[in-house]
């Protein structure tokens, strides 16, 4: 693989890409990242030193996993949104229809603050010119159709959604997750207020957020339908 470089194979400790199974080590490392970003550092300004004391290895040993910090960083913010996203596609598995998926990725975004301030830090990272943004970008651009992130969920519900539509172009699905994606980051934000001490009605902004999803997907795929059958 091309993201962790360091001295040892990759199939000597697992890859953060479609293999999820890490050496203790590298989850070690990836774990205290996200410790460390937690407690409020920032992590452009994280050294090797502080990864390596709070997950407990020496120095020499990272360096035998890892090429640098941007690998550590990057790395950690790719594994914990990876493996934050597919247990939450599997658990979307078990609703019945769109308002019960979207019900449950909001309640999943209110329990899980870790991986709701980890996506902001991630999306932040990736509009920035430093070098974890660098590598970050390329753990994403390189992923495999296994990876999962939080836009291949909503796309993949978003498909599941629209059923036999075959006629949606990519710009189409390409919109609709944009859609719903805009809500979630907007009900992101809003649990971060809560947890500052903000405490809105939560269950009366999830209703209206799964209702104005769902709405706004039924009434582009009507006018979709009315739109093929017209030209039928």
């Amino acid at each position: 693989m091309i993201f962790f470089q360091g001295k040892r194979r990759d199939e000597e400790w697992g890859s953060v890409m479609g293999n999820t199974h890490l050496a203790p080590k590298v989850k070690a490392t990836y774990e205290a990242v996200i410790a460390l970003f937690m407690e409020g550092a920032d992590l452009n300004n994280l050294t090797v030193a502080e990864i390596t004391a709070k997950a407990g290895i020496g120095k020499g040993t990272a360096y035998e996993y890892f090429s640098n910090k941007e690998e550590m960083i990057a790395g950690a913010l790719f594994y914990e949104l990876k493996e934050s996203c597919e247990s939450l596609y599997e658990h979307l598995k078990k609703e019945k229809d769109l308002y019960g998926k979207m019900n449950a990725i909001l309640l999943s975004m209110e329990k899980k603050l870790t991986q709701t301030s980890c996506f902001f830090q991630a999306v932040h990272v990736m509009t920035d010119n430093s070098a974890i943004s660098s590598k970050l970008k390329e753990m994403v651009d390189s992923k495999t159709e296994n990876d999962l992130l939080l836009v291949d969920v909503l796309r993949k519900v978003v498909e599941e959604e629209m059923g036999c539509e075959d006629e949606l172009s990519e710009e189409d699905k390409a919109y609709l997750v944009m859609a719903v994606l805009s809500r979630l980051i907007c009900y992101a934000m809003y649990q971060l207020d809560i947890s500052s001490g903000i405490k809105p009605e939560r269950k009366a902004m999830r209703e209206m957020i799964c209702k104005s999803s769902c709405l706004e997907i039924e009434s582009f795929k009507t006018e979709k339908r009315a739109g093929w059958e017209f030209v039928i």
